[in-house]
């Protein structure tokens, strides 16, 4: 077996050919638009990660004296990836309005309205139905429901369900709370 390579080890070849839009050949402000979106979406895989991690530590039925420092640990990297994801927009700012209009009639009528991970990170976080903004008018998940039509957007409603059912990390802190000698 040949030594691993960094490329292989970061399917970097893979991950590379996910910039080529809806026709394959996205002009270079699509490409800036795709990537830094991208990027957000990983960023906010790692940020639910991150969070069921020190979840799952909290609503242990015991949680050991020595492990608080890292649900710790692991809630400071959320909030240092949420504040590179704040600083990130100035790469966004980049993008004049009318050179994303040239190609925004394409994504109609996709929207980072959509983006079902950031609605997962609310759950697990522990926003409620009743606390959730709505945007002019219209409920986050309803619309990603209403236009869940392919394997992939069934895929996303059953991810979102399933978050709905896991435990929030504000219930786990809680009751971790609740259950704590202070």
């Amino acid at each position: 077996m040949p030594a691993p390579t960094y490329w292989d080890y970061l399917h970097l070849p893979d991950l590379l050919r996910c910039q080529g839009g809806l026709d394959g050949q996205p002009s270079p402000d699509e490409l800036h638009f795709i990537i830094v979106h991208q990027t957000y979406e990983l960023w906010f895989k790692l940020v639910l990660t991150q969070l069921r991690l020190a979840r799952d530590h909290l609503a242990a039925p015991r949680l050991p004296e020595e492990s608080v420092p890292f649900v710790v640990h692991h809630l400071g990297r959320v909030n240092a990836i949420l504040r590179l994801c704040v600083d990130q927009f100035a790469v966004m700012e980049t993008l004049p309005p009318q050179d994303f209009l040239a190609f925004r009639d394409k994504l109609t009528p996709s929207s980072g309205f959509q983006s079902f991970q950031l609605r997962e990170i609310e759950m697990v976080l522990g926003l409620t139905p009743d606390r959730r903004i709505k945007y002019a008018g219209t409920d986050p998940l309803e619309h990603i429901r209403s236009q869940a039509t392919t394997e992939s957007g069934r895929a996303v409603v059953a991810r979102l369900e399933a978050a709905m059912a896991e435990i929030s990390l504000r219930d786990a802190v809680v009751s971790w709370l609740g259950r704590t000698p202070i």
